[in-house]
């Protein structure tokens, strides 16, 4: 099989650049990622990159804050992203290749908007669990259509009058149970194949290394600051992906393509990643 160095050395760097980011603000892998893969892979193979790539960097998150679990207010968040998650997954399935990227477009835009909001704790907070479920159905379904679950699971969380341990725990724990769950479903319905390892792994092993390496640079940077610099970046590209679309090279010669990856890759008899 061969291998483009070129792209694994764009998705190295991709990488890099969203567990980095992640690190030193504290969300942002998955937003940042799938941002930027579809200027590079056709946009389904973007989400299925991403999603099984984030997996080893949010088992290092959950396994970091496990001492800070509590599966009373975990319980509603899960059932609702169970109940939603096949749902936005079958919009991913059925959404043309050009459709799916503007719309992840949009949903960039909404989940920096509310990763930005400003959030009150508010005090005795202990019956939470419908809005609890509301933050997991709304991350569960937007995992399974755009593979972005963390800012409605963290802005629910900010809410509550949480220990940071018990809030990190309760987002990692979320993320990770919600991330599994949508790769059982990938590899269910055929979407990954082995054309895509390469990406996969270079993916999973650079995003530890940008994780790493955001925990150092966080002690020089100031997360708001930083942050603030990586919305209006965000911003750009969503904006770029909802009127630009599927990219021209992708459009060209490749309709017949885009359409049947629609469908499951068993049917169609080639891999998610198409040689360059």
């Amino acid at each position: 099989m061969e291998i483009d160095l070129t792209l694994l050395v764009i998705l190295a760097a991709i990488a890099f650049f969203a567990g980095f980011i992640h690190s030193a603000i504290g969300f942002g892998f998955g937003i940042v990622a799938i941002a930027l893969l579809p200027f590079f892979v056709d946009g389904r193979s973007a989400h299925v990159i991403v999603s099984i790539s984030s997996i080893p960097m949010l088992t290092m998150a959950a396994w970091a804050y496990r001492d800070g679990v509590d599966w009373k207010s975990l319980r509603p968040a899960l059932l609702g992203a169970a109940i939603f998650l096949p749902l936005g997954f079958a919009l991913f399935e059925r959404l043309p290749l050009d459709w799916l990227v503007r719309g992840t477009g949009v949903g960039i835009l909404g989940m920096v908007w509310m990763s930005l909001r400003k959030h009150e704790a508010k005090p005795n907070a202990e019956k939470q669990s419908i809005p609890c479920f509301i933050a997991g159905a709304t991350g569960g379904f937007l995992a399974g259509a755009v593979s972005i679950a963390g800012p409605p699971i963290a802005a629910f969380g900010l809410k509550q009058e949480w220990p940071q341990n018990r809030f990190k725990a309760f987002i990692t724990q979320c993320l990770i149970i919600i991330a599994i769950y949508k790769v059982g479903l990938l590899f269910l319905r055929g979407h990954v194949t082995v054309d895509s390892g390469g990406s996969i792994l270079t993916l999973a092993i650079l995003s530890i290394v940008g994780v790493q390496a955001g925990v150092l640079a966080s002690r020089r940077i100031s997360p708001t600051r930083f942050k603030g610099i990586v919305a209006i970046a965000l911003v750009s590209v969503s904006f770029l992906m909802i009127l630009r679309g599927q990219p021209i090279h992708e459009k060209a010669g490749n309709t017949a393509t885009s359409e049947e990856s629609i469908l499951p890759s068993e049917t169609q008899g080639q891999g998610i990643i198409k040689s360059q």
